[in-house]
């Protein structure tokens, strides 16, 4: 069927590869497709993303940053849920995150890990694990609640899919499972249907479900339909269903009865089974779609198939309901994003005339407004008119597709039906019909208008304006607006409670009315908002407000209030906009702050700062978070407001202090700075004596600032700023002030000594700090001075500095260790971290610094610490001392650095260390690296029995790839131990090869089973000469075609043809023997032993490669064998050629004439076949045939046919009964003759005129009807001397009366009189012989009757006179040989006619 002409149109809507979505990640795992709004991919390459295609713009994907096991799309917003395994725990955490407000909403932690998910609501999560099903909902704070536990039947599946019906009373889940073990290929697909209301589950097998809502007639309230399709395998039969039930039928109320079909799977698509079921709710179609991309299209109400057909040819793990359209989308594996579209055009027609169901294709029509089924519908609603049904009639106009009945014509007809006394007149009947479907058109509205008007029932026309029942229209307004004012309030309400949109609509429409709105605006606003119908209230005023009228000013701060506390967003756009200038714009820029617009706010503070609201801007700016802190403080400076606090608010809350101080010391503000450093943030004052600094203030005012602030200020980032900018004298008053006033912060000391050290005082500093620390003053422990005093030292006077260590204690020993060490004093270092049993950094000093391992040995010795040890193990590590750092690892029982130490091992070849080392290693940790390296050390100090012993206890060895590196490193016969012990016999195998140990390699190769060990064992017998061994494993290689010729040759380059031939020879009688071993030793046979050749060829003819054979004894000159194998492969030319041009080795007289024969060369042995074919042979005489056919030899072949029989003579006159030739279908009509096929032998015959033949061969028939027929054939064709011929040659089987009537029927009775005298005459001879006869009869009877009595009376007179011997006389009329008196028959003429004269006879001849 042409794509344009089917019922169901398929479209690619987007491939994801071309959006940049590798192959890898468009899987089931890895792609969701929640609605036809979004699909979402999840990525794990090049980093973790998440993508999300919206459909509406596809080629623009939303990548973001995300790790995530699964994401999901909310079907309708821009909500996306993540699910995330924790690490280390089988709990998955759940979040649900607001895309467009860039916010989380919910996050839950699940105890038990999620096995499936999905929004099965654009409210609700359903969450599967392995036991049970859940429900979480998006709104609150709410937990997943748990609705059912799992079937027994769904154990073990996986679930591909988890739904709800739309009243969410019943739930079904999916999930499919391996095939049963009879067909294993077809997978098998469960269904567990839960009832929410019951709390009761029903197991089914189905592959794919889904639920429907479906009004049956007769019921008002819609029907729960759940569709399902099955494929099951039972009995060695497969049966693929559709089944269309009703869940909770309604007590009382019609139901839907249970449908069901047949799903027809092609033969080539036997284990392909359903994935997917969409339901059509536009179109109430259901659709299955497989895996192997069958679509099923059926009927929902009658469960009819309309369509079938494949959509991909990839296969389909993914769809979704494409509702706006009535389709699908679906996803296959290619990255295809398919849409599956109803195509309204063909479908109905299709229905109709493709399937003949008439009855689905006007429904389907009804259903979708479709066209194709105009005809259909008319008739029959013509039909039902015609039998005075006009109920069903209203209701199918009412529903006619594209509305096609809904025409003045149907208000006519029902108009002219005459009402009957006591009913509902039909007319009323069609209205009321239409007012249950919908809205009324223009005239039907007018129509219906005219009706109730003139029954005064104007009430209803309220009624059905208000319900948006009627069409508007000037003649209709015309009709009802004489004497008639409608309640506009009252009509607004109503229209409010079933259509919000049609109620905006009904007010527009009155605002626009002559007269002004008859409801006030701030009315028809209260009602809207009343129903919380926040949109269509907005809607209303925008359009109202347009004029941007100053009375309007309460309803623009209205529309914008309400906006900003619902939809912010909206307000926004508004104001942007610029359409309202009249509004309260304090009271909106409040809430503008409050609703987090942030151009609004900044909007109001310039307001209020240019209308003088200093103490607004101030709040605003100290207390809102919700403006733009680098424009407000922009516009704060330029507007140079008398007050600074609003300024000093956002420049403190938003970190733009320096841009603060500048802005007040330029202005002359310093009373402000003052008061932001003492009062406001006193933390902040380091920031703001930069600036002053960088601005050039006067050194006083920054100095009295400093002293102002205090212990207040901190002391560490303000030395920074002045040390930054080189004014750390400025501080030095400051500093010593505090010192005095015993300050024990650090970084006061600190500061001081950089002061000192800036004024490059270093030795006035120390011997300051030694009267005061060593001379036994107050200060003399003070622990931050003997730190200042060393580390002075160490800048100012390193040969000091041994000297306070040996006489101080209350020192910061590392940081002044370390402090020395950057000095380059690495002896006072080592002396430092001594003292302080900073022993670890003592011995990296000696090593790393000092550079003496032999001091750090012997300070390891005397501190016997296990991490000295440890560095001490590194350094002699580094310095490539193993052995030494292995026994210094072990004292440290230190296994951390076990890769370097194994590294360094081998490199050192040193294994009898590393085995010790490696046994502690064993104690601390369990590390396959560790195991493995061990067992390598033992194999390289040949301690076999510890391996053997090792790997029979505990361990976490990588055993096969230890024994790939010790079969690498020639250890063979510790692989073999290892090998042996995993049972990997294919190594064992080739490590036994090594060993020549080829018996055990045999062995070890059998249980291997694989071609390549099987190789590698034969190839290594071959060459140890080991035929035997290497015939056994041969047997196993060439029993694989790939390998034999390979093996083959391996055997020939070394001169072993005899042991090859038996190998082979062997292999003739193995199970599996192929072609190709009995063509390889027929090739064995051609090179080395010809005398087995022949023999060999007939035998097994039938399972060579004879073109490789041929090949063979073509270049071995076996032209014999070669003529032979030519013939067996139907090469007769070549097989000829071969004989003649080698006739010596390979002539034979009768197989070269079958070659010749067979090769086409027949003229070569014409002569031949000409004298051999006295023996009627058939090939002989076939063969001769065919030469005289080719020859166009028409006399030899007609000699031939004579006096040869043994021939397909029906296949040779159907080859030459199309001859060119007349003469040749003159032979073929004739062997047509000989062989009684009489009828097609005439009709060759009449088809070349050659009607004498045709009157011949039907006399020779003797089938009246053939000869009969001819007559009327001579007749049609006008032939009349050929009908007189005819009536003479098929005389005797032509009856009289039926030649008379054709004569006489056909004028031609002057051709047929000679018959006719013929007849006459033969009928007349008849008649005289007959009363000849009879007189004749009648004559002997009286003279028999006279010589009776004459003989008795002879006999009475002899008996007297004669003897009794005597012989009676001879009777009257007997005579002799002569038989004068016998009877003579009469000359007929030829052909069994009697003798005619020549008159009225035209000559015979070709016609």
């Amino acid at each position: 069927m042409a794509a344009a002409n089917a019922p169901i149109t398929m479209k690619e809507v987007l491939t994801l590869p071309s959006i940049g979505i590798s192959p890898q990640f468009i899987t089931f795992t890895n792609v969701t497709m929640e609605s036809d709004k979004y699909i979402c991919v999840r990525e794990t390459a090049p980093q973790n993303s998440v993508v999300i295609v919206d459909m509406n713009m596809p080629n623009q994907p939303l990548r973001r940053p995300i790790t995530a096991d699964s994401a999901l799309m909310n079907p309708n917003s821009r909500i996306l849920a993540l699910k995330a395994q924790l690490p280390g725990t089988t709990q998955d955490h759940l979040q649900i995150f607001n895309i467009e407000m860039k916010t989380k909403m919910k996050s839950y932690q699940m105890p038990e890990q999620i096995v499936f998910w999905k929004w099965i609501t654009p409210k609700m999560l359903g969450l599967v694990t392995q036991s049970s099903c859940y429900h979480w909902s998006i709104e609150g704070d709410s937990e997943p609640v748990k609705m059912f536990e799992r079937t027994a039947n769904l154990a073990s599946n996986q679930i591909i899919n988890y739904r709800c019906d739309p009243s969410e009373k019943w739930l079904v889940l999916i999930g499919i499972a391996p095939g049963s073990p009879e067909r294993q290929q077809l997978v098998k697909g469960n269904m567990q249907l839960f009832s929410v209301e019951q709390q009761r589950s029903q197991a089914l097998e189905a592959h794919a479900a889904a639920f429907a809502q479906f009004k049956v007639p007769g019921n008002e309230n819609p029907s729960t339909l759940i569709s399902f399709a099955t494929k099951t395998f039972n009995a060695g039969q497969i049966t693929s269903k559709l089944h269309v039930i009703e869940l909770g039928a309604q007590p009382g109320k019609p139901s839907f009865s249970k449908k069901q079909a047949d799903l027809f799977f092609p033969p080539d698509f036997a284990d392909d089974f359903p994935v997917a079921m969409q339901i059509s709710h536009k179109y109430n179609l259901i659709y299955v779609i497989t895996k192997l991309g069958l679509l099923f299209v059926y009927d929902l109400e009658t469960a009819a198939a309309v369509y079938r057909n494949r959509i991909s040819p990839d296969p389909i793990f993914l769809t979704s309901e494409a509702s706006t359209v009535g389709g699908f989308y679906a996803i296959n594996r290619r990255g295809q994003v398919l849409l599956a579209t109803v195509n309204e055009a063909t479908i109905v027609p299709f229905v109709s005339g493709q399937l003949n169901n008439l009855e689905l294709a006007v429904n389907l029509a009804k259903r979708g407004n479709l066209p194709g089924a105009e005809n259909l519908v008319v008739q029959r609603f013509q039909e039902l008119f015609a039998q005075t049904k006009y109920k069903e009639a209203a209701e199918l106009a009412a529903e006619s597709p594209q509305g096609i009945l809904r025409t003045p014509d149907t208000v006519a007809k029902f108009q002219s039906v005459p009402v009957q006394a006591g009913q509902t007149p039909p007319l009323l009947q069609y209205f009321g019909t239409l007012l249950t479907r919908g809205k009324l058109n223009a005239f039907e509205s007018l129509e219906l208008s005219r009706l109730v008007v003139n029954q005064n029932k104007k009430n209803l026309l309220e009624n059905w304006l208000a319900e948006d029942k009627l069409e508007c229209s000037e003649e209709l307004g015309d009709l009802v607006k004489v004497g008639y004012t409608p309640d506009y309030l009252f009509l607004l309400q109503t229209i409010l409670r079933t259509d919000p949109q049609g109620a905006v609509n009904f007010a527009l429409m009155m605002s626009q009315m002559e007269g002004g709105c008859p409801v006030d605006y701030n009315t028809i606003t209260d009602l809207f908002l009343q129903r919380n119908l926040i949109r269509e209230a907005t809607a209303f005023l925008l359009d109202v407000l347009k004029p941007n009228l100053p009375e309007h000013a309460f309803l623009q701060t209205k529309v914008l209030e309400i906006n900003l506390v619902t939809f912010p967003n909206v307000a926004d756009a508004i104001l942007a906009n610029g359409m309202f200038s009249h509004y309260d714009r304090p009271r909106i820029a409040q809430l503008c702050e409050k609703a987090g617009l942030y151009i609004r706010a900044l909007q109001y503070i310039e307001a209020a700062a240019k209308t003088g609201q200093i103490k607004e801007v101030e709040r605003v700016t100290r207390e809102s978070n919700f403006y733009d802190a680098e424009k407000t403080k922009n516009f704060l400076m330029e507007a140079k407001l008398p007050d600074a606090r609003p300024l000093i608010n956002v420049c403190d809350r938003f970190g733009f202090v320096g841009d603060l101080t500048h802005y007040l010391y330029t202005n002359n503000m310093l009373r402000y700075i003052e008061g932001y450093v003492q009062k406001v943030n006193p933390g902040n004052a380091p920031l703001v004596v930069g600036q002053l600094l960088d601005d050039e203030c006067p050194e006083d005012f920054i100095k009295g600032l400093i002293l102002s602030v205090r212990s207040l200020l901190p002391v560490e980032p303000l030395v920074d700023e002045c040390e930054k900018r080189n004014r750390l004298r400025l501080l030095t008053q400051f500093l010593e002030h505090l010192v005095s006033e015993g300050s024990q912060d650090v970084h006061v000391h600190n500061a001081l000594v950089k002061a000192f050290m800036t004024a490059d005082l270093p030795h006035e500093l120390i011997e300051l700090l030694e009267k005061i620390v060593l001379q036994n003053s107050a200060f003399s422990g003070n622990f931050n001075l003997q730190n200042l005093l060393i580390l002075t030292a160490i800048k100012a006077d390193p040969s000091r500095v041994m000297d306070y260590i040996n006489r101080l204690d209350n020192f910061d020993g590392p940081a002044v260790g370390e402090v020395a060490v950057e000095a380059q004093l690495y002896e006072e270092a080592y002396a430092i971290f001594k003292k302080f049993n900073l022993n670890v950094q003592a011995v990296n000093v000696l090593l790393d610094n000092i550079r003496s391992i032999d001091r750090a040995v012997e300070f390891a010795f005397r501190v016997e610490e296990d991490a000295v040890w440890s560095q001490v193990a590194k350094a002699q590590l580094r310095e490539g001392l193993v052995s030494d750092a292995i026994e210094s690892f072990i004292r440290a029982d230190d296994a951390t650095q076990f890769h370097e130490v194994i590294r360094a091992a081998e490199e050192a070849d040193v294994y009898h260390d590393l085995v010790k080392y490696l046994l502690m290693v064993r104690q601390k940790a369990k590390e396959p690296k560790v195991d493995s390296e061990l067992i390598f050390a033992y194999a390289k100090i040949d301690r076999l029995s510890e391996i053997e012993e090792f790997i029979l206890m505990p361990n976490v060895a990588n055993l096969q790839l230890v024994g790939d590196r010790l079969f690498d490193d020639a250890l063979y016969e510790a692989a073999k131990i290892i090998f042996a012990f995993i049972s990997n016999w294919a190594k064992l195998a080739c490590t036994l090869v090594k060993l020549k140990q080829f018996q055990g390699a045999v062995d070890a190769a059998r249980k291997a089973n694989s071609a390549k060990t099987w190789k590698e064992v034969c190839f290594a017998c071959v060459d140890a000469e080991e035929f035997r061994l290497a015939q056994m494993c041969g047997l196993n290689i060439i029993v694989q075609v790939d390998d034999l010729e390979e093996v083959s040759e391996y055997y020939q380059n070394r001169g072993y043809f005899n042991e090859l031939i038996s190998l082979m020879e062997s292999g003739l009688g193995l199970e599996r023997a192929h072609m190709g071993i009995f063509t390889e030793l027929g090739v064995l046979y051609a090179r080395y032993r010809y005398e087995k050749l022949m023999e060999h060829i007939k035998l097994f003819s039938t399972r060579l490669n004879i073109p490789k054979l041929i090949r063979a004894c073509d270049e071995q000159q076996h032209w014999k064998e070669l003529t032979y194998l030519y013939i067996q492969y139907d090469e007769f030319d070549n097989a000829a050629a071969t004989v003649m041009n080698h006739s010596p080795e390979a002539w034979d007289h009768m197989q070269f004439k079958d070659i010749v024969v067979k090769a086409g060369h027949l003229l070569l042995v014409k002569p031949y076949m000409v004298a051999v074919q006295s023996n009627n042979v058939s090939a002989v005489n076939e063969a001769l045939n065919q030469i005289y056919v080719e020859e166009e030899d028409y006399d030899r072949l007609r000699e031939s046919i004579d006096l040869h029989d043994n021939f397909d003579q029906i296949g040779l006159a159907q080859k030459i009964e199309k001859h060119e030739l007349l003469e040749m279908r003159r032979v073929a009509a004739y062997i047509y003759k000989k062989a009684g096929r009489w009828k097609q032998s005439i009709a060759l015959s009449k088809k070349d005129n050659l009607y004498k033949d045709a009157m011949e061969t039907a006399s020779q028939s003797g089938d009246r009807e053939l000869a009969e027929e001819l007559l009327v054939y001579f007749i049609e064709k006008g032939k009349k001397e050929c009908f007189a011929s005819c009536l003479f040659v098929c005389y005797d089987l032509v009856r009289p009366d039926v030649a008379l009537e054709l004569a006489w029927m056909n004028n031609m009775i002057d051709f047929a009189f000679p018959y006719l005298l013929q007849f006459i005459r033969e009928y007349t001879g008849k008649v005289d012989e007959l009363v000849k006869d009879k007189l004749e009869a009648q004559k002997e009877v009286k003279a028999k009757e006279q010589e009776e009595k004459d003989v008795i009376a002879q006999q009475n007179m002899y008996a007297q006179l004669l003897p009794l011997a005597l012989p009676a006389p001879p009777m009257p009329g007997m005579g002799g040989p002569g038989m004068p008196g016998g009877f003579v028959p009469p000359q007929m003429g030829g052909m069994g006619m009697p003798p005619m004269s020549q008159f009225g006879m035209p000559p015979m001849g070709n016609y």
